[in-house]
């Protein structure tokens, strides 16, 4: 009888029964695709538009080199990432990742601080989204319904992109690649027209701090990056952190392994293809609007809240329709809105399958709900909705962007950090011991250990970053003011509020409640270099 070689259909199939699944998501994603779901996640775009005022008033245009800074740290992290789902190209990404590297008690909370990471940057972009339309539409009510503004028209928007991620993987797809076309003919089309025809400065002007009469520089004490003073250092630091919201999520391309066509050499290529495309896309951006800038002291006044016409977060559009005019300037906007939409369904795509793949093991409360497959839809419908829900519960804390924000990418960080633990802990006992399409090779230890001391200096400047410091807690001002009374947890920032509370609540579930029943029920307890 001759041999017949398996499609490669059936060798996807094969793989995933392999690591103890059984095929239910529709596996429909090429490599653009997949590439263009992590580049959405990424988008340049809802990033600097996000955290721009931040970047200018703190580090002034030299704030523009915390983007090659960031990229490279991060690339780091991505190599390994690469290398990773091409071993395990599972829904999950770095929960799967690191729960079959590290056992159960790692793999576990790395998931669960990772999901509410999500959760929250879901809430963050979903209020990036008015940033464009409130400068294309100056005239837009303050309130709308009984909410504010910008929340309603965040809340409208993770509606729609729960109905999309419902209606499938498809859908989805079709909807990224029209916004990835769109962001890249924007940031880096846009991008250089204005520096070779709209640009008003010279490039030592990317080598400057704040305006001399920016009152940031005035004040007693560094209001950004306590044990600074007054130097230049602590509000460079602090300007990181426009580039460090902008710059992850390059592991969805991991997190959509069930959904993509040849996996093992397609999720690795999305990973480093979306990091790549976008880190030339944001250089490009942010070297274009910086050096288009004609007034700082303008801009800063803006980005600053000194103008009562203009929300803080108008500083870039501002820009942008200073340089190019009106008309030009909206139909950049729109060439935005579109990105920064798109970046949000992307982004609940991730979330979601996140919390199937958490939901599928059994992982989470109320058991294996979240893991459940719509028959004819093909797609988590339940954790879709969960997600919803979890991610306008944020806004009962906070309307204040900065402050999700930063919630949501030192929560990121952390989890990216320990994922690579992880990861390291395997390879000293000599992981992988089969090779994958991607590999790093000897180069594997070394390039982990300095994504570690990446991600360890990233998450030490989330500790002590003390710019939002004088308005948080506006969660328990605001949902809960009998709260903000309580000596030092009225005071807390996001980061470590959600630290605190997460791993109180984590460990209290995970040690009381659920580690043992998944041991019981687990057939191979070590659960540890599964490749």
């Amino acid at each position: 009888m001759a041999h017949i070689d398996p499609t490669q259909e059936e060798r996807d199939r094969a793989l995933l029964q392999r690591f103890g699944y059984k095929q239910e998501l529709q596996r429909t994603l090429g490599f653009l695709s997949n590439f263009a779901v992590a580049f959405s996640y990424i988008s340049v775009s809802t990033g600097t538009f996000a955290l721009f005022s931040l970047g200018i008033l703190a580090g002034g245009p030299a704030f523009f080199w915390t983007w090659p800074i960031v990229a490279i740290g991060q690339f780091l992290v991505a190599l390994n990432f690469a290398e990773l789902a091409s071993h395990f190209p599972i829904a999950g990404s770095i929960y799967q990742w690191s729960k079959r590297l590290s056992g159960y008690n790692l793999g576990w909370f790395t998931g669960w601080i990772y999901f509410f990471a999500g959760i929250l940057t879901i809430t963050s972009v979903a209020f990036t989204i008015p940033i464009p339309l409130q400068a294309i539409f100056p005239g837009l009510p303050a309130t709308i319904m009984g909410l504010k503004a910008p929340v309603f028209i965040a809340v409208l928007a993770i509606i729609i992109g729960t109905v999309i991620n419902v209606a499938g993987v498809r859908l989805l797809s079709i909807i990224n690649n029209i916004g990835v076309a769109a962001e890249i003919v924007g940031m880096i089309g846009f991008a250089l027209v204005l520096l070779f025809f709209f640009h008003q400065q010279g490039i030592g002007f990317l080598f400057s701090g704040p305006s001399p009469k920016d009152p940031v520089l005035q004040t007693p004490a560094n209001p950004w990056t306590p044990g600074f003073d007054t130097s230049y250092a602590g509000a460079f630091l602090a300007a990181l952190f426009m580039s460090l919201f902008v710059i992850y999520g390059f592991d969805t391309a991991g997190t959509l392994g069930e959904e993509t066509k040849n996996p093992q050499k397609n999720a690795p290529r999305g990973i480093l293809w979306s990091l790549g495309l976008s880190s030339i896309a944001g250089f490009l951006f942010l070297g274009g609007t910086i050096l288009a800038i004609k007034d700082l002291p303008k801009i800063e006044a803006i980005a600053g809240g000194a103008n009562p016409n203009v929300p803080p977060t108008g500083a870039l559009p501002t820009i942008i329709q200073d340089a190019l005019g009106q008309f030009w300037g909206d139909i950049y906007l729109w060439v935005v809105f579109l990105a920064v939409c798109v970046c949000m369904f992307a982004i609940q795509s991730a979330t979601i399958r996140l919390m199937f793949s958490m939901g599928r093991d059994g992982r989470l409360p109320f058991g294996k709900a979240w893991g459940i497959v719509h028959p004819s839809l093909h797609t988590p419908l339940w954790a879709s909705i969960a997600v919803a829900v979890l991610s306008l519960l944020p806004f009962l804390y906070s309307d204040a962007i900065a402050v999700l924000v930063t919630g949501a990418t030192g929560l990121i960080y952390l989890s990216y950090f320990m994922n690579n633990i992880a990861s390291l802990l395997a390879r000293l006992r000599n992981w992988p011991h089969e090779k994958a399409p991607f590999s790093l090779g000897r180069w594997g230890l070394p390039i982990n250990i300095l994504a570690l001391l990446y991600g360890g200096l990233m998450i030490i400047n989330f500790l002590w970053f003390g710019g939002l410091r004088s308005n948080t807690n506006p969660a328990l001002s605001g949902a809960f003011p009998a709260l903000a009374s309580v000596p030092l947890l009225g005071n807390i920032p996001i980061f470590e509020f959600s630290l605190l509370v997460l791993f109180v609540v984590g460990a209290i579930y995970w040690f009381g409640f659920k580690r043992r029943a998944v041991i019981a029920e687990d057939e191979n307890p070590a659960q540890v270099l599964a490749d």
